[in-house]
């Protein structure tokens, strides 16, 4: 049997996710949950996850304390993924998702991530530095949290470099912009993130794809942007794609969609398909997981239709 690395999956804050469903909700008064379900998530996690279930091994990494955090590392072996976790004392956030089934919302309260100590971070950065070349790709992802200096993720990633291992990071502001001079094979976010990492409105196509010309030009192999139902665009040196997301009759739950589309792309690329077609594949992944209650738990063969379905061409040369 042919052993294959796992794609590190790189976060800092893993979440207790609680997801609601209310047949509706109203403001100021009690309402009655007809649905509760506990899953493990944040950003890193649901990568992970989702890789797990398209069938690329995965390990994912991050800051995990108290019975929150117990939950959530149970959860993680479930779903298939090694848990890496590094341990704090202060207790995993915990964020709920409420879904209301009258008006199809989805609102998402969201805790801040504790502070894990200096002790922790030093223990996380030796550990994680140690895996990645061992991983067959790194996959960094999320906002940094308070706690953390805007240049956290660059050893990572200029440890992956001198490793030869590929880097794919689904970051924004200055965290993302300080990866960038490393060279990375694959920067993602959407129009709002890419909005405010330069400080521009990116309400249009031209205005996007002139900022993923900046991003570009501050050293991303490869730049891919977002934008929910709307065109997704990917940018590199042979030129601009223009990607259409198939259209969703159920949406239930899109959070944890760009983690999903991420995943997706990872496992594409690790394939041997080009980036544009992993871009697809990705964005098919996304679309399969906004109709799934809970993040990153769609089925494989749904993607499989769904990949069909995306639209695709090259809008320019570089």
């Amino acid at each position: 049997m042919i052993h294959k690395k796992n794609v590190l999956c790189l976060g800092l804050s893993p979440v207790l996710q609680r997801t609601l469903c209310f047949d509706r909700l109203v403001l100021n008064d009690v309402n009655r949950a007809r649905t509760t379900v506990e899953s493990g998530a944040g950003k890193a996690l649901n990568t992970a996850h989702a890789l797990a279930i398209l069938g690329t091994p995965a390990q994912v990494a991050g800051f995990n304390g108290g019975d929150s955090g117990c939950k959530v590392a149970a959860l993680t072996r479930t779903y298939n993924v090694k848990a890496c976790f590094t341990a704090m004392r202060a207790p995993t956030r915990i964020c709920t998702t409420i879904l209301s089934g009258a008006d199809n919302s989805t609102t998402e309260l969201v805790e801040e991530a504790p502070a894990p100590g200096r002790n922790a971070q030093k223990l996380f950065v030796r550990e994680n530095l140690k895996r990645i070349s061992r991983a067959s790709l790194l996959a960094i992802s999320g906002t940094l949290p308070p706690f953390a200096d805007d240049s956290f993720y660059v050893a990572f990633v200029r440890e992956a470099n001198r490793a030869g291992v590929p880097v794919m990071i689904d970051s924004h502001r200055t965290a993302l912009i300080n990866v960038l001079f490393e060279r990375p094979l694959l920067a993602k976010l959407n129009a709002h993130e890419l909005s405010v990492t330069l400080g521009e409105r990116m309400d249009n196509e031209r205005r996007i794809l002139r900022g993923m010309r900046d991003l570009y030009g501050m050293g991303a192999m490869n730049v891919f942007v977002t934008q929910g139902r709307g065109p997704a665009y990917l940018l590199n040196q042979g030129g601009i794609w223009r990607f259409v997301p198939p259209d969703i009759a159920l949406r239930v739950n899109a959070i944890g969609s760009g983690d999903c589309t991420l995943a997706g792309i990872i496992h594409s690329y690790l394939s041997g398909k080009s980036l544009p077609v992993a871009v697809c594949y990705g964005i098919a992944c996304g679309s399969a997981n906004v109709e799934s209650m809970t993040p990153a738990d769609f089925e494989r063969k749904r993607v499989q239709a769904l990949f069909r379905c995306v639209k695709a061409e090259k809008i320019t040369a570089l």
